[in-house]
This record gives C-alpha cells, structure tokens and sequence, in this order.
C-alpha cells in the first residue's frame, strides 16, 4: 500500500545502502571514487529534499516527539554530510583509512534509517493523512529532482 513520502524515503534509503555496500565491497580506486560520488548525489538530494519537506513540517508540530525527532534527523543529517564531506577531501579512496570511514558512514546512515523508519514514519503517520502524505510524497519528489539537478 503506498505511502506518498514514506514509500519514496523508504526506496532512497535501500538505494543509499546497496551504494554503500557495493562500495565496501570493492577495493579498485576509480571504481570507489565513481560509485562514492554517486552515492554522495543522491544521499545529500534525499537529505535536504527531505529537510525542505518533511522535517520542516514536522518542527511545527504540537507533538513533542515529532519535533524531537525531525530535530535529530537534521542533525544525524549534518554529521552524514560531514563525514562525507571529509570522504571527499580524501585522495586516496582504497585506502584503508578511506574504508573507515566509509565504515562509519555505514553505521551513521544505517542507524539513521533504522529511527526513521521504526519511529519518524509512525510519526508522520500520526501526523498527517494519507492524502497529505501523497502530497508529501510528491513534493519531496520534486525538490529531490531539484537537488540532484543543482548537484
């Protein structure tokens, strides 16, 4: 049963994950650099479409908990962005320095869609209708397509 914008960060999320594994998986340096840049596109357009849409229509909630949580999102959303940002900046990416950091980024993005999935959706459940999460859905679409042409 589709869910507007939850189905939509769902399937991100799966694809920012099978990226990061395909990148732990192969040791070749241009293939890393190739698959990190794609990978980095597409984690940073969910994450600020996600920001624009989603996180700051929660911040406005009367619900204490949909607040925290769009709070830590954006801020779990800014340590992704710094580690990545540091990953980038490295000019050896099949180092094994690299591959920690690659690791923690695993760990970091892992357990960002672990809280979201098991407690931003109900919470977004709760606060909005399924109408409104299609119109969700549709917006973050859309600003997600903007980010990725700005990238």
């Amino acid at each position: 049963m589709p869910e507007g914008i939850l189905q939509s960060l769902h399937a991100d999320h799966e694809e920012v994950l099978d990226l990061i594994d395909r990148l732990l998986a192969t040791a070749e340096h241009s293939r890393r650099e190739t698959l990190f840049r794609q990978m980095m596109v597409k984690l940073l357009a969910h994450a600020h479409a996600e920001q624009t849409v989603l996180y700051t229509r929660l911040m406005k909630s009367d619900d204490f908990r949909a607040r925290g949580f769009a709070y830590e999102g954006e801020n779990e959303h800014q340590l992704i962005e710094q580690q990545l940002q540091q990953m980038l900046r490295a000019q050896n990416k099949a180092s094994e320095q690299w591959t920690a950091q690659l690791v923690v980024l695993r760990e970091l993005v892992g357990r960002h869609v672990r809280e979201e999935e098991n407690n931003g959706f109900v919470r977004a459940k709760r606060e909005f209708d399924a109408d409104a999460l299609e119109r969700l859905g549709q917006e973050f679409l859309s600003e997600k397509e903007r980010q990725l042409s700005a990238a």
